[in-house]
């Protein structure tokens, strides 16, 4: 009956440990992984952005125009326009 308290007791005090030591060592070293991934996802979509701009020659100029076809489908999408008078009691 002792021997299983003191082994129970022995593994709760290395999980203790363990547990430590992971926030102390593992925890920042993974952190500081994944900060460092995310740093290269974001400057490698940076770099391709200005890939596509160099693929244009200077001086031309890119304009987005929307039609008035999707103007009207979004308005009639939208609902009926109710009109309301303010009522004097």
């Amino acid at each position: 009956m002792l021997e299983v308290f003191l082994t129970i007791v022995f593994v709760f005090i290395l999980l203790y440990y363990g547990f430590r030591l992971f926030l102390r060592y593992g925890l920042p070293w993974l952190l500081a992984r994944h900060i460092r991934k995310q740093q290269q996802k974001f400057y490698g979509a940076n770099d391709q952005t200005q890939e596509n701009a160099r693929k244009r020659k200077e001086g031309e100029v890119k304009i987005k125009n929307p039609g008035n076809d999707k103007k009207k489908k979004k308005d009639e999408e939208f609902g009926e326009y109710v009109d309301f008078e303010e009522v004097d009691e």
